[in-house]
């Protein structure tokens, strides 16, 4: 009785992972088979890049000074009327590639290597917004400084020019807009690890 009860224990044992085993083997090979009957093209490598729209790859955050005068023309004018704003404030610059400017013709899928060749665009600004406070400082002609000075004025004046300044500063920085859209192939080969394609620069 205790040979027939060890002999099912061990019959069970082994059918046990006989099937768990064949249910692996099973399960895999239909995944291959659906990842390989999975379509890819140019269309749906769009669709699926194209969810993303703006891809932000780089944000840096940089220092800027400004300095505006308005002028009245004349320095008598300017005794009165004229004004200076001084202001510094930390920025921050928000880099990426505006992913919605692809077409097929960007795209190159090569089905025997298993790549895809990606035309990536051009780096530029997404967005350049304020981090921390702005030190905001003027100097005013007398009756512009008992009549018409304006903090709220001066405030948006200030930010509205030390974001262009932080703006065209990184422009001009090739190293990081180069940096950021090299960047860009990373995040989409994550974006498509399913496919089963390498993502490599036009």
């Amino acid at each position: 009785m205790k040979k027939l009860f060890l002999t099912s224990i061990i019959a069970l044992t082994i059918g046990f992972f006989l099937g768990v085993t064949i249910g692996t083997i099973i399960g895999i090979k239909i995944n291959k088979e659906n990842t390989e009957k999975q379509i890819i093209n140019s269309t749906v490598i769009l669709e699926r890049i194209k969810e993303h729209s703006f891809l932000i790859t780089h944000t840096v955050i940089t220092e800027q000074s400004s300095e505006i005068i308005i002028d009245q023309g004349s320095a008598w004018s300017n005794f009165w009327w004229g004004h200076e704003i001084t202001a510094e404030g930390l920025m921050q610059v928000d880099i990426g590639v505006d992913l919605s400017q692809l077409t097929s013709e960007d795209l190159t899928i090569n089905t025997s290597n298993r790549t895809i060749k990606i035309n990536v665009p051009d780096a530029e600004i997404y967005n350049v917004s304020l981090n921390g406070d702005i030190e905001v400082s003027t100097k005013s002609g007398i009756l512009k400084k008992l009549l018409a000075e304006d903090e709220n004025e001066d405030y948006n004046l200030a930010l509205e020019e030390l974001s262009s300044k932080a703006q065209e500063a990184i422009e001009q920085d090739s190293d990081i807009m180069q940096e950021s859209k090299s960047s860009t192939l990373s995040t989409l080969q994550v974006i498509l690890h399913d496919t089963g394609y390498t993502i490599i620069e036009e």
